[in-house]
């Protein structure tokens, strides 16, 4: 490859992980799970724990994911301290996923909070969601930062 040019881009995975996902009832893809290239842009890099300081840590930026693993949103709220990690509750009288959270991290729940941490820098290592490291689980993650 020529200095300069631009690597083809790899063909996408259009594997269906949830049916139905969004509002407008369009099915959630493979290729959309993990970072997407504006947050990696954003954070300057492709590394996921950089990324994921980046928004946690150095913006303060709140995160909810969708974990195609076990068809659970998590969400991490940076403005309350110590910063809760929490499952959100689901309105099952929504048609689509994506439709049965608020899209909003400030209506979690107490009884659903997983842990809370008094240094953001402490979640990435700490956390585990059905025993895999927060970096697995992100992979095959629904990613919103708000």
């Amino acid at each position: 490859m020529r200095k300069g040019s631009i690597e083809p881009q790899s063909k996408r995975d259009h594997t269906v992980v949830a049916h139905c996902f969004f509002s407008d009832g369009t099915d959630l893809e493979a290729w959309q799970l993990g970072w997407d290239l504006d947050s990696k842009l954003e954070a300057k890099t492709s590394v996921s724990k950089e990324i994921f300081n980046f928004y946690i840590c150095e913006l303060r930026r709140n995160m909810i994911f969708y974990f195609a693993g076990n068809g659970n949103f998590y969400g991490i709220h940076t403005e309350e301290s110590p910063t809760p990690v929490f499952l959100l509750r689901k309105d099952t009288n929504e048609k689509n996923v994506f439709d049965q959270i608020d899209g909003d991290t400030h209506g979690y729940e107490e009884e659903l909070v997983l842990c809370r941490f008094k240094d953001n820098g402490l979640i990435w290592d700490s956390v585990k969601i059905d025993g895999k490291s927060l970096e697995e689980v992100l992979q095959q993650s629904y990613i919103l930062i708000s």
